[in-house]
């Protein structure tokens, strides 16, 4: 009895492994990549503390690209791919900053950053599902082009206008709502019983609340996983195809201009020439480390939230090493990107041997003594 007990108890262990693998492997990866964190910094002779994770938290790979991965997500399910949310952030956050430092008006500056970037994006979305251009091609064109606009209207816009006269754009401190969204928002933190959690971590916690609800609970949220999985199945359920890839886009740009608050209220500043350099394959990254397929059709919004805590985490890893210099820095990130993927490329082959030995632990003794016997009378026979 207590040994058919134990199997029982090992097979519901294995099962639920193999459950949680299955569903939400990016659990797995984030706590490996942490556990990795930790033990960096007690080899390095220094103490991992809670503070650690706050920074974590608030850092840009977490909470600016972040939250333009919960709109990658989205177009990655519908099976397509957004190269330009890197330079729409730049394009958006001047944008913004400019309509700060002109009205210090704190709703404008809002609304103007989440119409600019809903406007870029519907830009892409168009060309994409109307004119019927590669996605690839179209955002490819918005990254040279989002970019280029941005470094003209940093130097055509006078000083007191961009806030900087060094080919950036800066809020400018000297505005009533200033002292609110970058020393209250921008850098604050709400105090949680001694762990400090970023206000702006938080508004990426509702972005990411929001549109976990939407793709698990709403029409919009199973059309676009079916757009993903099989278009043209999709059409002749009555699912408009042109209209959620072309949506997927423009709430990419939505995003991107939540994002713009978030670099405007936490850094300040932005500038055209070097800021959100590669943030559209950081994003990428933190889509394909949530468990989300890049062949579209599958994957779960809350894997995000993993995938770029867990990017963040990386990066964290490689600055704290103090032998890798900047230069070879990006190589790790490659390398480790790489390494995780091939993680969960493995998963199948090892949640089905959880299964086979879950299977295998939980057979009867019994059965298995009466399958010999009736071998050992009966040569013929064969177990299937």
């Amino acid at each position: 009895m207590t040994s058919t007990h134990e199997k029982t108890i090992l097979h519901r262990v294995l099962a639920a492994l193999a459950w949680m693998w299955k569903n939400h492997s990016y659990v797995f990866v984030f706590i490996a990549i942490l556990l990795a964190y930790v033990l960096t910094y007690q080899l390095i002779g220094r103490t991992f503390r809670v503070g650690h994770l706050s920074a974590i938290l608030s850092s840009q790979n977490t909470v600016i690209i972040g939250t333009m991965a919960i709109g990658m997500a989205l177009v990655i399910i519908t099976g397509q791919i957004d190269l330009s949310v890197g330079s729409a952030m730049v394009l958006t956050t001047g944008v913004t900053i400019i309509i700060f430092n002109v009205t210090g008006s704190i709703p404008l500056m809002i609304l103007g950053a989440l119409v600019t970037g809903t406007l870029l994006g519907a830009i892409n979305g168009f060309l994409v599902a109307y004119a019927h251009m590669p996605p690839f091609i179209v955002t490819l064109g918005g990254l040279l082009i989002y970019r280029s606009i941005a470094l003209w209207l940093v130097r055509a816009v006078p000083p007191e206008i961009s806030g900087s006269s060094s080919s950036q754009f800066a809020m400018d401190d000297q505005m009533p709502g200033y002292n609110f969204l970058r020393m209250k928002f921008g850098t604050g933190s709400l105090n949680l019983g001694g762990f400090q959690i970023p206000y702006v971590a938080l508004l990426f916690f509702a972005c990411l609340l929001l549109f976990v609800f939407i793709t698990k609970n709403t029409r919009y949220g199973k059309a676009v996983y079916a757009v993903g999985s099989n278009a043209k199945a999709a059409e002749l359920s009555g699912v408009h195809v042109a209209r959620i890839k072309a949506s997927v886009f423009m709430v990419t740009g939505l995003l991107v201009g939540v994002a713009s608050i978030i670099q405007a209220t936490k850094m300040g500043n932005v500038t055209p020439a070097s800021s959100g350099q590669v943030y559209e394959m950081y994003a990428i990254a933190a889509v394909v480390l949530g468990g989300i397929a890049m062949a579209g059709g599958r994957g779960n919004m809350l894997g995000v939230l993993f995938g770029a805590l867990s990017y963040a985490t990386v990066s964290f890893i490689i600055t704290a090493i103090p032998s890798l210099g900047v230069d070879i820095q990006n190589a790790f990130q490659g390398l480790i990107l790489i390494l995780v993927i091939l993680v969960q490329t493995a998963g199948p082959p090892i949640r089905e041997r959880l299964r086979s030995l879950g299977r295998r632990s939980s057979a009867p003794p019994s059965l298995g003594h009466s399958v010999e016997q009736s071998d050992s009378r009966n040569p013929e026979s064969t177990v299937g």
